[in-house]
């Protein structure tokens, strides 16, 4: 009998100890609430950032035969690739032309007894430029650049060198984008060689101010305007000095080598990938390079040892041409 109720007494003690368990761990598991692991869904996974790239063609030409013999032709290649914070754009062109320049052959008394064309070239430049763009916020970046060109027309067989500095979106809507940017500028210049004089390069530092603005008119039109300046912020010994003297002086103070370049264009697009663009640009230069020998000079003519001409301080370039966006 003794035996009988300690078995059942064992029993219920094992019942009421299985109990016991059951009831600790869900207790345990309603505590936990949120397990440390769990499988994400499709919908939580990171949405990935896109790439955003763009890929334009320019070009133009115009000949004109009879009285007035030339020919001009401009081609312009750019690109950009933009992944989240960061923007990388390439951009180059070329420009070329060539003209027949008519003379007066004179006699041995002065008369003129005839006309000689020549074949000259008057347009000959063209630049390359990289830029890399890193966006802190929305409307705030740094950029570095860099340059590589020549205007053998304008006396500078090569000149290039780098920037950097501060990118400011000032306004942004959907019809204006105003950006202004401060910043440095190196500048490398060298000229195009004499006969009878020694050019050296010359090396600028400058400050930089920025200002452009992107005007969209309507879904297929838009105007774009630009101004910037470069400040030279040291002597440059080995540069002329521009003046009307026959005889120049070397070394040109620090803030009297301003740089201006204003721009304004318009594009329309006519179909889904072509447009057409007319923009006008205008370059002043307060020291610019000395003036070379006119293309086609006779070899071993060269300037008289008085006579210094330089370039002029302002060019301009009015443009129609053709876009053509690949991307």
């Amino acid at each position: 009998m003794n035996l009988s109720l300690t078995g059942t007494n064992s029993i219920r003690a094992r019942v009421v100890a299985v109990a016991a368990i059951g009831l600790l761990s869900a207790g345990s598991a309603r505590a936990q609430g949120n397990p440390t692991f769990t499988y994400g869904s499709p919908d939580a996974a990171p949405v990935p950032q896109t790439v955003e790239w763009k890929v334009q063609a320019k070009g133009g030409a115009i000949a004109t035969t009879g009285n007035s013999t030339s020919g001009n032709a401009t081609f312009g290649l750019g690109a950009s690739r933009k992944e989240g914070n960061n923007k990388l754009a390439l951009d180059g062109a070329i420009a070329y032309g060539r003209s027949t320049v008519w003379t007066a052959v004179p006699d041995a008394n002065g008369a003129v007894i005839g006309l000689d064309g020549k074949a000259t070239t008057t347009t000959n430049n063209w630049n390359s430029k990289g830029r890399y763009d890193r966006f802190f916020t929305l409307n705030n970046s740094a950029f570095i650049s860099g340059l590589a060109a020549a205007d053998k027309i304008a006396g500078k067989s090569f000149y290039g060198g780098g920037q950097i500095g501060y990118s400011r979106q000032v306004l942004k809507s959907p019809m204006h984008l105003v950006v202004a940017e401060l910043g440095y500028d190196l500048s490398y210049e060298r000229y195009v060689s004499q006969p009878n004089k020694t050019l050296d390069p010359v090396t600028i530092h400058s400050a930089r101010v920025f200002v452009g603005e992107t005007l969209k008119l309507s879904a297929v039109t838009g105007i774009n305007a630009s101004a910037e300046a470069l400040f030279n912020l040291n002597k440059e010994g080995s540069a002329y000095k521009y003046n009307s003297a026959s005889m120049p002086v070397q070394g040109v103070d620090a803030l009297h080598d301003t740089r201006l370049i204003g721009k304004i264009g318009l594009t329309t697009t006519l179909v889904k990938s072509l447009s057409i663009g007319f923009s006008f640009a205008v370059k002043y230069d307060q020291n610019p390079a000395p003036r070379p020998l006119p293309p086609g000079t006779p070899d071993g003519e060269q300037y008289a040892p008085t006579f210094f001409p330089f370039a002029d301080r302002v060019d301009t370039i009015t443009e129609a041409t053709l876009l053509y966006t690949f991307l």
